[in-house]
């Protein structure tokens, strides 16, 4: 049916990406064409990997919103791994925004462990788009900081990991609150703790949650 980390919250409009690689881009492209047909001012945004945008539904769904100037954004989690497959051996081009040229619309690279960066690039995007200036592909240069699932192993050691940990975005966003005195010892212990404790009810609950019954599996397949 779908991986535990695929998660959507219907009320805040946030749909499921799927384990079929890549899919998430025409449906984020059909919502955008619904809604300029619906005549809403919502743009829709698509998240995927590096080896996302080597798939046939990334070039069709971001064709297809080109022609149509529809108001959706593609953002690329770059982290130049698909897996296992390094990014030069599955792209020719030595960025995802590159790819943009192809189809006539913005493509921005950003530096994906500066949320600062990622804020501004995304808002300007999203602005455009709601604008009717149509798409933008935007490349988030990220490093990856564990193994892509516990099923596969990391093919890094242990000098190339601690060099992955500095990239970080989180301490280093840390670090910017603390320079412009937006974070001490005591909220960011207190921040530490909560999202701990949220972690640990998460993990009870599915843990007593009982098995879903066997007719329920082929439900909403399609």
């Amino acid at each position: 049916k779908n991986l535990a980390g695929h998660w959507a919250k219907r009320e805040l409009k946030l749909m499921s990406i799927s384990g079929s690689v890549a899919t998430q881009i025409p449906h984020a492209v059909g919502s955008a064409l619904a809604a300029r047909l619906r005549g809403e001012d919502s743009v829709s945004v698509a998240y995927f990997g590096d080896g996302g945008s080597s798939k046939s539904d990334f070039h069709e769904g971001l064709n297809f919103a080109a022609v149509h100037q529809l108001p959706v954004v593609l953002f690329c989690e770059n982290n130049r791994v698909a897996i296992s497959v390094p990014f030069e051996k599955q792209s020719p081009v030595r960025s995802v925004a590159d790819r943009a040229v192809g189809y006539a619309v913005v493509g921005i690279s950003v530096d994906g462990s500066d949320p600062l960066q990622v804020y501004r690039v995304m808002r300007e995007a999203v602005d455009a788009a709601r604008a009717g200036r149509g798409p933008a592909l935007i490349e988030a240069r990220v490093t990856r900081l564990g193994q892509h699932t516990s099923q596969v192993g990391d093919t890094r050691g242990p000098r190339e990991m601690a060099a992955a940990h500095r990239h970080d975005p989180i301490p280093r966003f840390a670090r910017y609150l603390r320079h412009h005195a937006l974070l001490d010892e005591r909220l960011e212990s207190q921040l530490v703790e909560r999202a701990e404790a949220e972690v640990q009810d998460a993990i009870q609950y599915a843990g007593h949650e009982p098995p879903p019954p066997v007719e329920r599996a082929m439900q909403d397949v399609y």
